[in-house]
């Protein structure tokens, strides 16, 4: 079940419940018939619940407000929880509440890792995953208990990662499946192919790892994965440079589970070359990324000839590629789903017109910064590819082709990037709204020629869009006929517009289910335009107001009116105090400069 799936259900739940609950509040009688049916066992609310928490959880927030038998529910099949500053001084009571959480991430959190983890561990949670990427430092595992079921474990860019911490991971999670030590902070890093080998030997049902950015570890770290992590299926790593093409052609012979594959820096050095029978052993590959290598046609021919079942393959900002080369290889693979050949500068719309031909079951394409193409391609793509879904367009000459015949159909296509192009004006906005009504996340940003009146069809037309990015686009100034209202965004990013506050107030009164909103250097946006937002978008949670001209004294009043705030992004010159702090966490609500 997709989000759009969920968002349905969780639509049809809330009008018939809210209809039956009313009517108890009330006093009323509800029909026994419509009671009947409403009546579900406690397991098939559950079951329901859960297909409703799988990608996002705030979905069960509107439902555990229903009834104390909802309230229940939602609290046992919550399967996920962050960790923030916001919800440090709760977290005793959240971990009572929520006993059977399986995942745990800490995002902006600035505390003891050492004694939350400690918290964890003592709770009596059987956690099978969890996330410390980004934290200032690597905890002590071993002074805790282990987390025996420890299925997934995530570290990327924790600084300082050191081999003894490589070490805890294999001792304390036994049964780890999936592991993420990538790109540790310190450089150069620290891990040796020493602690590698000692993870490789003890992590026997490791299934997926990714090793990126660790630049000491050699051939012999990727030899002792593959001959001890005889399940591995998915192996990541890219930016390491001691890891020869000999290296590489070991683990496609040797590990007769991988499934997926990502490297990079291929055929930089020199002399180096993989032989005729190198990728014919691998028989399970479906997903290749070889971005940011240097990729001759010989190369992509002994692909093509390997006769893989490849559904992914990457190939962005590769050196020496030609047109020929990419032809035969597509030609080899035509049931393949995701394409990605961002920054491939020899392409044309006259190329892309004759690969298309094979791309007819592409979910995905990414074509950014391909500079000589035009929505000539954009149009033929989208109009060949019938089950594409996402698409990327960015930094492209889109915009400049003469305006063409009308097109003779309507893409299913949800989500659309093409950002960064100069030349995109308001009529091609207008044709793709109208050829691709369906999308629901569309990224516009820092396309100068695109005005207000653009922006205006484009709402018109698609009503599904629940994410909006016009960062940067000078020419839109205001959004005052926008006389209809946007019951599905959710998610606007206007930064440096010159969008004010009676722009706001109309965005108050049009967008009911406005989640996330960021002004970031609205130059115009006022106190006045905020307080309409706040008010009338009862749902929001986020607000960058960074560069914008509002008042010290409004941060107090933004959680007083809308109970729902957590994340808000003061300007810069701004500067909370420890009191302010204080009294925004006792709201669930945290001030900070990182909009991320």
């Amino acid at each position: 079940m997709g989000p759009s799936d969920r968002f349905s259900l969780l639509n049809f739940l809330t009008i018939h419940l809210c209809f039956i609950f009313s009517d108890q509040k009330s006093g009323k009688r509800a029909s026994e018939r419509v009671r009947r049916k409403m009546d579900l066992p406690e397991e098939c609310w559950e079951l329901i619940f859960r297909f409703i928490d799988e990608d996002d959880y705030r979905f069960l927030e509107s439902l555990s407000l229903v009834s104390t038998s909802f309230l229940s529910i939602t609290n046992r099949v919550r399967s996920t929880f962050t960790i923030t500053d916001r919800t440090l001084p709760f977290l005793h009571r959240h971990l009572l509440r929520f006993h059977n959480l399986k995942r745990v991430t800490f995002h902006e959190f600035h505390g003891d890792i050492d004694s939350i983890l400690l918290q964890l561990s003592l709770s009596g949670l059987d956690l099978e995953s969890l996330d410390i990427s980004g934290m200032p430092y690597f905890p002590d595992f071993m002074k805790k208990k282990k987390m025996t079921n420890m299925k997934e474990f995530r570290c990327s860019g924790v600084l300082e990662l050191r081999e003894i911490d490589l070490v805890s991971i294999a001792v304390c999670f036994p049964s780890l499946q999936k592991l993420d030590i990538s790109y540790p902070e310190s450089l150069p890093s620290p891990v040796f192919d020493s602690a590698i080998i000692t993870l490789s030997s003890n992590l026997k049902n490791l299934m997926k790892i990714n090793v990126s950015g660790n630049n000491l570890i050699t051939d012999k770290s990727l030899v002792s994965l593959s001959q001890n992590c005889l399940l591995l299926r998915e192996i990541i790593f890219r930016d390491c440079d001691f890891v020869s093409s000999r290296c590489i052609e070991f683990v496609l012979r040797n590990s007769r589970n991988l499934k997926s594959l990502a490297i990079n820096g291929i055929g930089w050095r020199p002399r180096e070359s993989f032989s005729k029978d190198a990728f014919l052993l691998c028989r399970c590959l479906s997903e290749l990324d070889l971005s940011d290598s240097f990729l001759s046609d010989e190369l992509l021919r002994l692909i093509a000839d390997a006769k893989l079942p490849l559904k992914k393959l990457v190939l962005s900002n590769c050196q020496c590629l030609t047109f020929d080369g990419v032809l035969y290889l597509l030609t080899k693979y035509q049931t393949l789903l995701h394409l990605n050949l961002e920054g491939s500068s020899f392409l044309s719309d006259e190329m892309i017109m004759e690969l298309v031909v094979f791309l007819g079951r592409l979910t995905f394409v990414n074509l950014s910064f391909c500079a000589k193409l035009t929505g000539v391609s954009f149009f033929n793509i989208v109009e060949r590819c019938v089950s594409l879904q996402f698409l990327r367009m960015e930094g492209t000459n889109f915009g400049v082709e003469e305006d063409s015949k009308e097109l003779g159909f309507m893409s299913r296509i949800k989500s659309l990037y093409i950002s960064g192009n100069h030349n995109l004006r308001d009529e091609c906005l207008l044709k793709i709204s109208c050829h691709c009504p369906f999308v629901e996340t569309l990224e516009v940003d820092h396309c100068p020629a695109i005005t207000g009146d653009g922006i205006l069809e484009l709402l018109r037309n698609c009503g599904e869009l629940k994410s909006l990015d016009i960062s940067g686009c000078a020419g839109i100034s205001s959004l005052d006929e926008v006389d209809f209202e946007l019951p599905k965004l959710e998610t606007l990013r206007a930064c440096g517009t010159w969008i004010d506050d009676q722009a706001l107030g109309l965005i108050s009164k049009r967008c009911p289910r406005l989640l996330r909103l960021d002004l970031k250097g609205c130059l115009n946006v006022r106190s006045r335009g905020v307080k309409k937002v706040v008010q009338s978008c009862t749902r929001l949670r986020e607000i960058n107001l960074n560069n914008c001209e509002v008042d010290d004294g409004i941060f107090t009043w933004m959680v007083c009116a809308n109970p729902s705030l957590r994340k808000i992004v003061p300007p810069c010159w701004f500067s909370p105090t420890k009191e302010l702090q204080k009294f925004l966490l006792r709201h669930g609500c945290v001030i900070c400069q990182d909009f991320s």
